[in-house]
């Protein structure tokens, strides 16, 4: 209940429907973000497992590609199906009768978070190839980079393409609150994870530090500094 509680006080003075159906709407991405957080946690430890066996085997840097993309991907497939669940509970239905404005709900900071986080990464991963280190990890990280950026795109696409799951005006605006939540969540610097965890070298040091330090302050910039109330259309 309290986590209902302080999803509303951020943006008080709005109707936001339906309690219940706020809740419920809001479980589904909290749990969406629990499991995405423990995968992060796997990668972290197998990365220590990693650096304690002194292991330069390629099993370690695909395996560590997968659960980051994995991590990534969680939160649209939890989210598709929780929402899906909860749609289906609901007996009324309000449709919009007007476009999402995809300025509205991909904002400044969160399109600048996703050009800092991939062509950075993109350029790290190059930056490898170009020095002749290690390729087939460059190679590796490049493919774990073009797979981010294809769940990326997946999720912000749903968070403005997915039908509404509304029963009044009120849940209708909370539904358009979610599209930003979610578009914001789907730009989270995981390429800067992945860099972490499978560019690790003496020859990059200095080139991911820059990458990891640069998409730090910017990840915070943006996730911590938006609006109360995004200026999202809803229907009048």
């Amino acid at each position: 209940m309290g986590y209902v509680d302080s999803w509303t006080q951020r943006y008080r003075g709005l109707d936001l429907g339906p309690y219940s159906l706020l809740l419920a709407r809001l479980l589904v991405r909290r749990r969406a973000v629990y499991l995405g957080a423990g995968l992060v946690v796997a990668v972290l430890i197998l990365r220590v497992a990693q650096f304690l066996l002194d292991s330069d085997s390629l099993l370690w840097p695909v395996l560590l590609t997968a659960l980051v993309a994995f991590a990534a991907g969680i939160a649209l497939l939890v989210q598709r199906h929780g929402d899906a669940r909860v749609a289906a509970m609901q007996r009324e239905h309000v449709d919009r009768h007007e476009p999402v404005d995809s300025a509205a709900v991909i904002g400044r900071r969160t399109r600048i978070l996703l050009a800092v986080s991939y062509v950075g990464a993109a350029l790290l991963g190059f930056a490898g190839l170009l020095s002749g280190g290690d390729i087939v990890q460059s190679v590796v990280f490049l493919v774990g980079v073009a797979l981010l950026a294809a769940i990326a795109f997946a999720s912000l696409r749903s968070a403005l393409t997915r039908a509404p799951i509304a029963v009044d005006h009120g849940s209708l605006q909370a539904d358009d609150l979610l599209r930003v939540n979610d578009a914001r969540h789907a730009a989270v610097a995981y390429p800067v994870l992945l860099a972490l965890v499978t560019m690790a070298s003496p020859s990059s040091v200095w080139l991911l530090t820059a990458y990891t330090a640069v998409s730090a302050v910017i990840s915070v910039f943006a996730m911590t500094h938006e609006p109360l109330t995004p200026k999202v259309p809803v229907t009048r």
